[in-house]
């Protein structure tokens, strides 16, 4: 089955996701890697209007440790995780 017809935008900055995201409200979806939004558009369990792209967002593919605690952006590999926290197998 093919997905039905969504509009597409490659995110250059934060800000334009983040604006991008507050125009189409809850008919937007966000793409970081697709591994799980590509197969739900195929079976049309999901039917977003538009997708947004962070893939090239700079500033989201790599965890960020400091007093806080841990944050991990959207953009950020299972793999860099691991080798950040130093949890190899």
């Amino acid at each position: 089955m093919k997905p039905a017809p969504f509009d597409y935008v490659r995110a250059e900055t934060l800000d334009e996701a983040v604006s991008v995201l507050a125009q189409e409200g809850a008919d937007a979806r966000l793409m970081a890697g697709g591994q799980s939004l590509m197969p739900m558009l195929n079976m049309r369990l999901a039917r977003p209007g538009v997708i947004v792209d962070i893939g090239r967002v700079a500033n989201l593919d790599a965890p960020l440790i400091d007093a806080d605690g841990l944050r991990v952006p959207a953009m950020v590999r299972q793999a860099e995780l691991l080798a950040r926290l130093d949890l190899h197998p």
